[in-house]
């Protein structure tokens, strides 16, 4: 597979149709790139540098899906962001931190999140420490609120007139993103992380005496949320 063959030009304008409010993300980010996971072409051959594909092969089916699509993910955005010459083959573009576990972009040292649902994959790119998360709205959420709700997050949620469900999901959301943005475990940023206001496509977070904007859209039954952390 060779991701300069696919149109992913088509696929990002009916995106950017059918997902309101997501030029109000990239615009708060260097570059963004979300499709849906049906695009991919079933292939993997020539897409993987050595280290992705040894991680690659000790995966199962399912965890392979995603894998693949956070790779392709971050490839698009490295070629986008001018960060590969055009004739650098995909198997050369490395996606995996020195950690073998956090992503990169091409080894570039630019700032880069990655995350997936079971429909969607959504990668993105900022000169600051960003992190990015997408959510299906579902009643998983509801199940475990009281692990991350605080009793005022909680009772923010009950006055905003938003379905319980989807601003649950966006709290859920925006401290995952938060939690990649500044290195954070995920039970880290349950505990630390606040949303202090929510608003329709930006709330503010408050965590270690500092307030962060957190920018989000909805769709497809699912929630986006960026946090970008540009005073480090």
């Amino acid at each position: 597979m060779s991701l300069t063959d696919i149109n992913f030009e088509a696929i990002q304008k009916e995106t950017s149709v059918s997902w309101p409010g997501i030029e109000h993300l990239r615009a708060a980010c260097l570059g963004l790139v979300i499709f849906d996971l049906e695009t991919l072409s079933p292939e993997e051959e020539g897409l993987f540098t050595t280290r992705e594909l040894e991680k690659f092969l000790r995966m199962g089916r399912q965890r392979r899906k995603s894998f693949k699509a956070a790779r392709v993910a971050l490839k698009i955005l490295s070629r986008r962001l001018g960060l590969i010459k055009k004739e650098v083959p995909d198997y050369a573009i490395e996606t995996l931190g020195p950690d073998n576990l956090k992503p990169c972009l091409a080894e570039s040292g630019l700032y880069c999140s990655v995350s997936h649902s079971s429909r969607f994959v959504v990668a993105v790119a900022h000169r600051h420490p960003v992190g990015v998360d997408i959510e299906g709205v579902s009643d998983r959420i509801q199940r475990i609120q009281h692990i991350f709700l605080s009793p005022g997050e909680s009772q923010m949620i009950s006055q905003s007139g938003l379905d319980f469900q989807v601003a649950a999901t966006l709290v859920w959301s925006i401290k995952e993103a938060a939690a990649k943005a500044l290195g954070l475990h995920l039970f880290q940023a349950v505990r630390e992380v606040r949303v202090v206001k929510m608003g329709k496509e930006e709330s503010s977070i408050r965590v270690q005496e500092k307030t962060y904007p957190a920018r989000h859209i909805q769709g497809h039954g699912q929630v986006i949320a960026l946090v970008t952390i540009d005073d480090l």
